[in-house]
């Protein structure tokens, strides 16, 4: 698991649910329960399980159907190997909007925008007190707006290096339009296995 699954993973289950008629949609639930433990929102960070089991259970174009659902979520560019994303879906704005709006998030993850670091130097570089920065960190991980980059050895033992999904994050907020753009570096992107359409695009 990586890349940008974990922050569009709600809205792309959503959107899943909706577009699949309720009886391909009962039988693809059951399956991957009873074949990964998961749930459909669980199994956007493990696409290929996901689509595997719709593959088997319909008649269904996957890879269409993989563009379509994405398409209403966020929209991608590929401009000198970087992805620019821009957020298409409004719960998805509205979390970025709200982490931003935060000074101590909006600390943590300008910190983390190039850089890569364990938990305890975020605290250092973003200067907020421990208490709320680990909280807001783990908020962060499990909104999928900051991943795990690789382990080091700290004190005998191995701690996770973190980073920001984007690079760069770019709002404009206008009268009646706000329009969101992050920089997603390749590497990052191409972790995401629920972006394999967009990738071979």
């Amino acid at each position: 698991m990586g890349g940008i699954d974990r922050i569009i993973a709600s809205p792309l289950s959503l959107e899943i649910k909706e577009k699949l008629n309720l009886e391909i949609l009962k039988k693809v639930e059951r399956e991957l329960f009873l074949e990964y433990g998961m749930s459909i929102k669980l199994s956007i960070e493990n696409f290929h399980k996901f689509l595997s089991v719709l593959k088997k259970n319909s008649s269904i174009d996957t890879n269409r159907f993989e563009k379509d659902c994405i398409s209403k979520i966020l929209k991608v560019k590929i401009k000198n190997d970087k992805f620019l994303v821009t957020i298409i879906h409004q719960h998805l704005r509205d979390l970025i909007l709200e982490v931003f709006g935060d000074i101590e998030t909006r600390k943590i993850i300008t910190a983390l925008l190039e850089k890569e670091y364990t938990i305890p130097q975020i605290l250092k570089e973003s200067k907020i007190p421990k208490t709320s920065g680990y909280r807001k960190i783990e908020n962060l991980i499990l909104n999928g707006l900051i991943i795990e980059s690789g382990k080091v050895l700290s004190e005998s033992k191995k701690i996770s290096k973190l980073q920001c999904i984007f690079e760069e994050i770019d709002l404009k907020i206008k009268k009646d339009k706000i329009e969101i753009i992050g920089v997603v570096n390749k590497k990052i992107f191409e972790k995401s296995t629920s972006m394999k359409s967009i990738i071979e695009l």
